[in-house]
């Protein structure tokens, strides 16, 4: 019986743990919105985007949050209110990559001139797959630096709300801990990600 009782505790600490990681995450997303209009960021998605699932349960557990940034000075978008005509940032705040918990600086090259919707819960896989689907995505990968650069399939492109290339360089998660880390390694570090030539 003492077995089963010391299993259940060890769940239920688990469970607690997750608790107070959410409850950090969720203070680091309120962050990230009050720190990107200093930085001259938007954001455009009021809620992180996340995996969700009832048939899956990889699904019921949150483990990937991607939030959505334009820049404040590009121009507007001419069909699309509050969306500008420029690229997307993405950071996402990943729990369950292989060695310790990150944050990928993700910029995204849309064609933003067939869209009719803003970005949404469920457009989740539209920023998560470039960086992991070698399908739908020609990806190139210096593990080294942390360094990806993704390009659409030519056959994919309308699929994926016409997605022409993507880029991210991942920090650790745990390297981010007051409003000025957001600042500078997070906003301002999105000025060190580029396109591949």
């Amino acid at each position: 019986m003492s077995s089963i009782i010391e299993k259940g505790k060890n769940i239920t600490n688990a469970v607690m743990v997750l608790k107070e990681t959410y409850k950090s995450i969720n203070l680091l997303l309120d962050e990230l919105d009050r720190v990107s209009k200093r930085s001259g960021y938007m954001s455009i998605t009021p809620r992180f985007l996340r995996k969700r699932s009832d048939a899956n349960f990889n699904g019921w557990l949150t483990s990937d949050f991607i939030k959505l940034y334009q820049w404040e000075d590009d121009p507007e978008l001419p069909h699309l209110k509050s969306m500008k005509d420029g690229l997307i940032y993405g950071v996402e705040v990943d729990l369950d990559s292989e060695d310790y918990p990150t944050i990928g600086l993700n910029i995204y090259n849309f064609d933003l001139s067939n869209w009719t919707t803003h970005p949404s819960v469920s457009d989740y896989n539209l920023y998560w797959d470039p960086f992991r689907d070698d399908v739908h995505f020609n990806i190139n990968t210096d593990e080294k630096e942390l360094f990806y650069s993704s390009e659409t399939k030519e056959k994919y492109i309308s699929n994926y709300s016409y997605l022409k290339r993507s880029v991210s360089k991942v920090i650790p998660l745990l390297s981010i801990s007051s409003s000025e880390d957001i600042k500078e390694k997070i906003f301002e570090g999105f000025k060190d990600v580029h396109f591949p030539n």
